[in-house]
């Protein structure tokens, strides 16, 4: 699987859009710092993955939410497989997750295993003033 690519985009939310038989992805707000008043808290986030390179077949997928200063794990979506019956240039994988807990300040990491690999990418929750 060394040809597969990886992109994630963190947003506060993503919205699909129908029009007809077509589907597209609204991303709402994409960000690299979550700021909040309050430290511990619940926040609701979207993780939005590109994937190009996947071959026709089935997979294995989940994602994971990690605290990198305290190397805890946060959110954990269990693997499940996903099928691909069509040569995609792009296939994009999102995750609308609510009220997930931060008990910290820090550098986070979103990691998605993809059939026993792991790609990841980081981003940081701060506290700030209102």
């Amino acid at each position: 699987m060394s040809d597969v690519k990886v992109k994630f985009i963190l947003s506060e939310g993503i919205e699909t859009q129908v029009n007809g038989f077509q589907q597209r992805q609204a991303i709402i707000n994409p960000v690299l710092v979550f700021s909040t008043p309050y430290i511990p808290t619940s926040l609701s986030l979207a993780i939005s993955v590109v994937i190009s390179g996947l071959t026709e077949s089935e997979h294995e997928v989940g994602f994971k939410i990690k605290n990198n200063i305290k190397n805890k794990t946060i959110f954990e979506s269990g693997l499940a497989s996903i099928e691909i019956k069509d040569s995609l240039d792009n296939f994009v994988m999102t995750a609308d997750l609510k009220n997930i807990g931060f008990e910290s300040e820090g550098e986070y990491e979103v990691a998605l295993t993809l059939d026993g690999e792991e790609y990841s990418d980081t981003f940081s929750l701060v506290k700030r003033e209102k």
